[in-house]
């Protein structure tokens, strides 16, 4: 028997959920991911360049790891700090409320879409680079709503006959595994 997507996820409940449950952004997971990232986008093309170059040049790189071990660990200093400082103004934030999913992603304008317009909803990725999708049917974007934040346009694409809205989610105070619980306690949930 095949492994269906459910028996790859930890279910949190799958029973409908009363209520708002509103999952806020947490500056400690949101700088952890940032620091990931910075990191393994320093290390691993340097790392790669370094091995190609050593292969054809046919000599060592490593003479200057040490100027660039300084320079990685700059980057991965800085980068999440200025991104903890710019997105602190605009925060992310994500709502499944009993009309809708509110998708609030960092320094952009939310969107509230309705339960009845979602074809479907999936949590691609893993952390740190976790992105959530709620897909509806072009013909539905009437019922979306968007709320001004006074940031930049919801990220939103379209492809074919579907619309979608995504938000990264690493930054917030909640487990994918958790928002995969959300979605399916509110039967909105694919792989």
């Amino acid at each position: 028997m095949g492994a269906g997507c459910h028996d790859q996820l930890m279910v949190v409940g799958d029973t409908p959920v009363p209520g708002d449950v509103v999952y806020r952004w947490s500056p400690w997971r949101y700088l952890a991911a940032m620091v990931v990232i910075g990191f393994v986008a320093t290390a691993v093309p340097w790392l790669t360049l370094s091995l190609l170059y050593s292969a054809i040049a046919g000599g060592s790189a490593l003479r200057s790891a040490p100027g660039l071990a300084v320079y990685i660990t700059i980057y991965t200093i800085f980068f999440p700090t200025f991104s903890l400082l710019y997105t602190r103004s605009r925060p992310a934030a994500l709502s499944f409320g009993s009309d809708g999913i509110e998708l609030a992603a960092e320094r952009r304008d939310a969107v509230v879409v309705p339960y009845g317009a979602v074809t479907s909803a999936r949590v691609r990725w893993m952390w740190p680079v976790a992105v959530l999708d709620v897909v509806l049917d072009p013909a539905d974007e009437w019922r979306v709503f968007r709320v001004d934040r006074d940031g930049r346009r919801p990220i939103r694409k379209r492809r074919g006959d579907q619309l979608r809205f995504s938000m990264p989610i690493a930054g917030l105070g909640a487990s994918t595994a958790d928002i995969r619980s959300q979605l399916r306690a509110r039967h909105v949930s694919r792989c």
